[in-house]
């Protein structure tokens, strides 16, 4: 009991000095530099169902100049924000930007929802022409195969459009779905431009657009054609149906070119009218002038040609000649 007597004076002396304390801390209430905070939450996901979390979004606070990223759950949160309105961005060079105005209150936690729309992204866009001979009176054909593959991080099922353009001739068109998920093509033959000829696309730029379901695109990518090989090989023999064994030898005219190339042959077997590829040669040099079909073909009739193709794809392939195994 005496112990407790002893003690009261001692309080009694603590709790009167109490009123000459410094309120500095700007979180004590009789602080004057008190200032009145709040908490910002909220979570990211994506912009369709099911709403995954996206983790790694910056999230910027402006005035305040404060930053943070979401976690593994999509999650984040400011605390101790000062009292006010404020523009939160979520930020992510996979996805569009999105932005709100919120108010911070001491009282009311605020908690943001943001749902991002992905960016369509163009993983590659290349181009190769062709240059096709054609027995008389036919011309040859000239053409440019593009080729696009794209992605999104919200499924293919949300691109719109992949749009093709040669400003320069004022040509626009669509690419077209292919049998390969996510892969484009476009072919562009050369009736279609001035003077029907493919070397008017020669040296300009060639551009690629896509854009998914809610308007959104990907960074354009550009490519420049810049060689057709005029120069036609020519299949020599066999030739004007000529019968041959099962497995005949091939030979054509060989090329000088100043460039590096390479030689394909192929034949096709013609059954009904129809062309159904019967063998193809492996890559052959520039020395090659022949070539033996190392499979036993079926008794018919055959067509086979012979390409020159450059280091990038760019292609000419002579006309074709016939023969028959009996």
């Amino acid at each position: 009991m005496m112990r407790s007597l002893l003690a009261l004076p001692a309080a009694l002396v603590l709790s009167g000095c109490l009123g000459d304390v410094p309120h500095e801390n700007p979180l004590d209430p009789g602080s004057d530099r008190f200032v009145e905070t709040g908490v910002l939450r909220g979570q990211v996901t994506t912009y369709y169902q099911p709403f995954l979390a996206l983790s790694g979004v910056t999230i910027e606070l402006s005035p305040q100049n404060l930053s943070t990223t979401t976690d593994a759950d999509g999650l984040f949160s400011f605390r101790e924000v000062p009292v006010g309105e404020y523009w939160v961005f979520a930020r992510d060079p996979r996805y569009v930007e999105d932005s709100v105005r919120v108010l911070v209150q001491q009282e009311t936690p605020q908690r943001l929802l943001f749902k991002l729309d992905a960016l369509p992204q163009i993983t590659s866009f290349a181009g190769r022409t062709f240059h096709v001979g054609s027995l008389p009176p036919e011309e040859d054909v000239y053409f440019a195969l593009f080729e696009a593959e794209v992605s999104d991080p919200d499924g293919l099922a949300d691109i719109a459009s992949v749009v093709i353009e040669l400003p320069a001739l004022g040509l626009q068109d669509t690419m077209q779905v292919t049998a390969t998920a996510g892969l484009f093509d476009f072919r562009l033959f050369g009736s279609e431009l001035p003077h029907g000829e493919l070397h008017a696309a020669i040296g300009y730029p060639i551009r690629l657009s896509v854009r998914d379901r809610l308007g959104s695109k990907a960074n354009p990518k550009e490519l420049i054609l810049f060689r057709i090989i005029d120069q036609l090989p020519a299949a020599s023999t066999p030739r004007d149906l000529q019968v041959v064994t099962a497995r005949p030898r091939l030979s054509w005219r060989p090329m000088d070119l100043p460039f590096p190339f390479r030689y394909r042959v192929r034949v096709t077997r013609v059954v009904g009218g129809i062309n159904t590829l019967a063998w193809e040669s492996p890559a052959l040099s520039e020395q090659d002038s022949a070539v033996t079909v190392d499979r036993t073909l079926a008794g018919g009739e055959y067509r086979w040609t012979v390409s020159v193709i450059d280091e990038f794809g760019n292609t000419s392939t002579s006309a074709p000649a016939a023969f028959r195994v009996q």
